[in-house]
């Protein structure tokens, strides 16, 4: 294995393993992708870990292969995903994402299956106003231009949620990527406690222009979360 780009795999894997502790990979399906900075390489987890039953929270570097931005394979004894094409397509249309996930988060996909978008309803899900659009459609983002629709549908936002399927979110940082993911579902559980009172209701437009999101949203946020996250992983690893 290659040691040009073993300090991202090694990110990879222990972002993968706290995806998979956290709930949002069932069936050890998903991955996680970080850009190589300065070139149009991407590591991202291999989709033979779950071909060979196996489970995401024993991850290691030597399950994280390099794809170029066409999605071929550079580097690894192992098979990209198939839908290795959200990563490329997401990384080519956003220069500024550092970071892919798609997992399937229960509470996420429950709600796009009911036709509910996921709102900012709380402070720490302020970055995703106004909504969390839904993209309709359940099928594999297995070739790309399925994968460059996604991309579209994702604009400038910071998650998306395919409908009935699985979620795509983003970030700046792998870790920025991961952290959406679980905020993500967070809010979608939020959601649906909520609609047991009465009708869920996102922040105001003007406090989140105002900086709503700002704490939350901040390099010294995601340092904190990520620890947090890190410290709930099993000693076993």
């Amino acid at each position: 294995m290659s040691g040009r780009f073993m300090d991202i795999k090694e990110r990879i894997a222990l972002g993968v393993r706290i995806l998979a502790h956290q709930g949002v990979f069932p069936l050890a399906l998903g991955h996680v992708s970080e850009k190589v900075p300065g070139e149009n390489l991407i590591c991202i987890l291999s989709g033979q870990v779950h071909d060979m039953g196996g489970t995401l929270e024993k991850v290691g570097p030597a399950e994280i292969v390099v794809i170029n931005i066409d999605g071929e394979l550079v580097e690894g004894d192992m098979e990209p995903p198939g839908e290795r094409f959200i990563h490329t397509e997401v990384y080519r249309s956003r220069p500024e994402v550092r970071g892919v996930v798609h997992a399937h988060p229960p509470i996420a996909v429950a709600l796009s299956a009911a036709g509910q978008e996921i709102l900012p309803i709380t402070a720490r899900s302020a970055q995703f106003a106004p909504r969390v659009t839904i993209f309709p459609y359940h099928g594999q983002v297995d070739n790309p231009p399925i994968g460059a629709n996604v991309a579209a549908a994702l604009g400038k936002a910071y998650a998306l949620v395919l409908r009935g399927h699985g979620s795509v979110t983003v970030g700046e940082s792998l870790e920025e990527a991961c952290i959406h993911t679980l905020t993500l579902e967070e809010t979608a559980r939020q959601q649906w406690i909520a609609a047991a009172f009465g009708t869920p209701q996102p922040l105001p437009a003007e406090g989140v222009a105002e900086g709503g999101a700002a704490p939350w949203h901040s390099p010294k946020f995601y340092r904190a979360a990520w620890s947090y996250y890190c410290a709930q992983l099993p000693n076993s690893f």
